[in-house]
């Protein structure tokens, strides 16, 4: 305990993927942060399984994506079987907006050791095991926290700011006396993960019998993931007898006690703190919001907190913003969060519906998706499931856009681009940890590089061009071609103006040189 400072600039509570995550980017950043775990280490076994697009950019953000995605699987999809056991739908892998595959299966635990192992870059980053979160009191300047470490010693720290990222049940969340607002299923679930499973195909599939409703997950290295509905009499201890167990895999597949990875039972949530900030003091992930897993987006949605949470925090612990521009943590992610869960829960109600009711509207949403392909490639292909999108917060005229197709309030595709003597390079590479604008016009570059001194200077931003026409300077704008793909368009609805991009790869602000002033005074305030 001797070795933890009394002062540090952020403490993060609880050694999952979320916290793992914040550490590294608040490293990144240049932050000095305290991480701590009351238990050992890591969590030896899986949990999530699946990374989206987004969770991957994430993880490209911290560079950490080469180390770790050889080791994950890639999904081609999803597919959806009726009660006679053949497939009435299916989701096909998806376009590649973000640069990463819209769903890639993951090992939770090797995924936990690369983000503790990224830890090891930073200096300012310590991480704390068998050491547990006693208690903590704040005020308008700090907080201090209460830790117990491996031999019950005790020790006080000075925080500028605490982050409860411990989970479902988080200590955090209950000594702040914040309530979870939301529903439970009434069933538990069976979840278990095998090995040497003969299915190999990287296809999610889910059994929607109103009977014997059941879903399956391939996961990295022949891996397979099976998450069964109990019935309303069986009890955990017989859900998790070895014999049932293996009754179960029977229909399935051939099974060995020896490819039964983990077992345990779960009761889904879908709830959602009635606060996610109380002065000084955070919730992120499951700590702030807990989601039935069939949309795949628990663990993603705490990623998306991170990002999103993490720059603000670095920005006010170096005096360069106040709390404005945190208030909009919650502001931002509070409604994609919980749109996020009803997805969840409206997928649900097609994979196990309960009652003869709910039956017979599935029955006929399915005999209605066949009379109109273009209704049920919606359903079926997720395209109802958000984008990347706030409907408030950190943005400049979010809602008066001149034009409909603006990318400002939405995530900025990451589009393929290359130097200008043709080396491959990745946008987001360019971009790096910092504040960055966007331009693709050789004009335009004249323009912001006149103006570079207003433009926000306590945000170190990067000038960065795409275009065809580009001129190589040594002005220090990073000039980049593009490689056509559907995503570009996205991007040249701006060709005429320069973007201001955020470190979490939102699109903050659109300008020119008729708006620039407006611009730069409307941004300037949230960080006051």
């Amino acid at each position: 305990m001797n070795d933890i400072p009394d002062n540090i600039q952020i403490i993060i509570v609880g050694s999952g993927p979320i916290g793992l995550m914040t550490a590294n980017l608040l490293g990144l950043y240049g932050v000095n942060t305290l991480l701590i775990e009351k238990n050992e280490g890591l969590y030896k076994l899986p949990r999530a399984i699946l990374l989206d697009d987004e969770g991957c950019r994430t993880l490209q953000a911290v560079g950490l994506d080469r180390a770790y995605l050889p080791y994950a699987l890639p999904s081609n999809g999803a597919r959806y079987y009726g009660e006679d056991g053949k497939p009435f739908a299916e989701v096909g892998p998806g376009p590649v907006e973000f640069g990463f595959p819209r769903r890639t299966a993951i090992f939770q635990p090797l995924f936990e050791k690369t983000l503790l192992d990224g830890l090891n870059r930073f200096d300012h980053v310590k991480v704390c095991f068998s050491t547990e979160l006693e208690s903590f009191s704040q005020n308008s300047v700090y907080v201090t926290v209460t830790v117990r470490g491996p031999n019950n010693e005790k020790k006080n720290i000075v925080t500028s700011y605490l982050l409860g990222a411990d989970g479902a049940r988080s200590k955090v969340r209950q000594d702040l006396r914040i309530e979870m607002k939301g529903d439970s299923y009434p069933e538990d679930w069976l979840i278990l993960d095998t090995l040497n499973d003969p299915d190999t195909e990287p296809v999610s599939k889910f059994f929607c019998s109103s009977n014997k409703p059941y879903v399956s997950v391939p996961a990295p290295n022949g891996g397979r993931r099976y998450e069964f509905r109990a019935k309303p009499d069986e009890k955990t201890s017989d859900l998790l007898d070895l014999k049932n167990i293996l009754n179960r895999l029977k229909p399935i597949r051939k099974i060995h006690k020896k490819d039964v990875l983990r077992a345990a039972v779960y009761t889904f949530e879908a709830k959602i703190a009635e606060k996610w900030q109380d002065k000084r003091v955070f919730l992120l992930g499951d700590a702030a919001h807990v989601t039935p897993p069939f949309a795949g987006q628990g663990m993603n949605a705490g990623l998306r907190d991170s990002h999103n949470l993490s720059w603000k925090l670095s920005l006010a612990v170096k005096g360069k913003c106040g709390n404005k521009l945190l208030s909009t943590y919650e502001e931002e992610r509070r409604n994609p969060a919980w749109t996020m869960i009803q997805l969840a829960v409206a997928m649900g109600d097609i994979i196990m519906p309960q009652g003869e009711s709910d039956i017979a509207f599935r029955t006929s949403l399915l005999q209605w998706m066949k009379r109109f392909p273009a209704a049920r490639d919606f359903i079926t292909s997720m395209k109802f499931k958000p984008p990347p999108r706030y409907e408030r917060g950190a943005f400049v005229n979010l809602n008066s856009q001149v034009f409909s197709g603006s990318l400002v309030g939405q995530m900025l595709p990451q589009s393929p681009v290359c130097y200008l003597n043709g080396s491959k390079v990745r946008l987001d590479d360019i971009i790096g940890s910092n504040f960055s604008i966007l331009v693709q016009d050789e004009s335009l570059i004249g323009f912001v590089n006149e103006v570079k001194k207003q433009l926000w200077p306590e945000l170190a931003i990067k000038i960065i061009a795409i275009g065809y026409n580009l001129v190589d300077s040594s002005d220090g704008v990073v000039r980049l071609n593009p490689i056509q793909d559907s995503t570009l368009m996205k991007i040249r609805s701006h060709r005429d103006q320069a973007l201001l991009i955020r470190p979490d790869r939102y699109v903050a602000a659109s300008f020119d040189r008729g708006n620039l002033q407006d611009t730069i005074k409307t941004f300037q305030e949230f960080l006051l």
